[in-house]
């Protein structure tokens, strides 16, 4: 079970190609199957790479098992995050977030909100430049969550000095949690300090605008909602927020690169999904409209089906934190009580035994095929399943809408998705972009 403390930590978190299982996990379910026992950030662990326990974990949040990130985690999102509260302090939040992003809202503000900042990102982009994909998409993201979360656009030196922060925030929560001046993971808590300022700041000036005038005007956004329709907290607000800008925009930022790279390397799935966009649009032309609206992205079924792809081979999630809360059976395993266990989402989505041919990428898979909730789990599951999925499959379609009707790519250079484990581009995926009609054929 490797050394003491450290166990196989590093082992498991080598990096390796985020389609791919790594050789640690490879060596070991071949070794001792697909359940085995470890020593991993400190302490005793069961991994799994078995769908029914993973399946089992999830669905047990809060009667056999709960959340248990490692406590370095903890402190960089903070214990009134998402990621780190339990029981029914999650349960509150996860509700307030929920209410927030519900489908009324999806449909009647953020769609509008996301199709305006894909434009504003992809109307930017000139005939023949390389870019990096990844950091298109992080721009994106990032305004676009900003703006649902406080308000702020593009520009304003507020949001600037938060996504200034954010990377040096993001390079620590990947980092070892060394407490020493000048490391990744001493900077990312400098910067959490930062950007939770800036958030402290802006809802100074709500508040005060609450008492000079009794109410909030002009504002529709998740810090308006928190403040006038919760009893949250000052600190518990800040950290909610925080954890919504990074489920809101890391993941996606992950995803649409994927979405890319797979694309990129796979012509019949570009043209099929680009067939299907120049359908949605020609549709929308016969009745005199431009702007998309719900009814059109109920209308891309294959775009569903690459980002089910996209997300299964990609895996922007590769495993969870749980602990069990007590002895715990399941066909004939015991997992003792305070023992951790990680249910590697990723070794269900890559095996062959699930999912035909799991190295290829083949959003065909999924046009006659449900996803079942054991074998396909981008977003977890149980009572932790992630609140803004449909936001994030919002986001993933709308932008693919317009990037496949005006551009086509090419990768500029071998650059694949690495687990770190957060998924990672080391160079930012470079693609040379090249400007295409809406209506013409390629």
């Amino acid at each position: 079970m490797g050394w003491p403390f450290i166990g196989e930590t590093f082992e498991y978190l080598k990096h390796h190609p985020s389609f791919s299982l790594g050789r640690y996990l490879q060596s070991n379910i071949r070794r001792y199957g697909k359940i085995f026992k470890s020593n991993l950030f400190g302490e005793p662990t069961i991994i799994s790479a078995d769908s029914g326990l993973n399946r089992f974990v999830l669905q047990n949040e809060g009667r056999f098992f709960e959340a248990s990130y490692p406590e370095s985690v903890v402190r960089i999102f903070g214990e009134y995050s998402m990621l780190s509260l339990t029981g029914d302090g999650h349960k509150e939040m996860r509700s307030i977030a929920m209410n927030f992003m519900s489908s009324e809202r999806l449909r009647t503000r953020i769609l509008s909100d996301i199709e305006e900042h894909t434009l504003l990102v992809l109307n930017s982009w000139k005939d023949g430049l390389c870019l990096s994909a990844s950091a298109e998409a992080k721009k994106f993201t990032f305004y676009m969550m900003a703006k649902n979360i406080l308000s702020m656009e593009p520009g304003k030196p507020e949001i600037e000095k938060i996504r200034r922060e954010y990377a040096t925030f993001m390079e620590g929560v990947v980092s070892p949690p060394l407490e020493f001046p000048g490391t990744p993971y001493m900077k990312a808590l400098k910067s959490r300090s930062e950007i939770c300022r800036v958030i402290e700041g802006v809802m100074d000036t709500r508040m005060n605008e609450m008492i000079r005038h009794g109410e909030m005007k002009g504002y529709n956004d998740m810090l308006c909602w928190c403040l006038t329709e919760s009893k949250l907290s000052r600190v518990q607000i800040v950290d909610l927020l925080l954890s919504m800008l990074f489920a809101g925009h890391e993941t996606s930022t992950v995803a649409i690169s994927l979405a890319i790279f797979f694309l990129g390397r796979c012509p019949k799935a570009f043209q099929e999904l680009r067939d299907e966009h120049l359908g949605v649009a020609r549709k929308k032309a016969e009745k005199g409209e431009s702007k998309l609206n719900y009814e059109d992205y109920k209308q891309m079924i294959f775009t569903d089906c690459v980002i089910k792809e996209t997300l299964r081979l990609g895996n922007v999630v590769k495993f969870l934190h749980r602990k069990a809360t007590q002895d715990v059976q399941y066909e004939g395993y015991v997992i003792p009580r305070g023992w951790k266990v990680l249910p590697v989402l990723s070794a269900v989505h890559l095996d062959g035994s699930i999912h035909k041919d799991p190295q290829e990428f083949n959003p065909w898979r999924w046009k006659n095929k449900l996803a079942s909730a054991a074998e396909f789990m981008p977003y977890g599951g149980g009572n932790r399943l992630c609140a803004g999925l449909e936001l994030a499959k919002l986001e993933l379609s709308v932008f693919l809408h317009h990037l496949v009707l005006n551009y086509r790519w090419e990768l500029a250079k071998h650059d694949e998705p690495l687990a770190f484990p957060y998924v990672e581009f080391e160079e930012g995926l470079p693609i040379y972009v090249f400007k295409i009609s809406k209506h013409a054929h390629i």
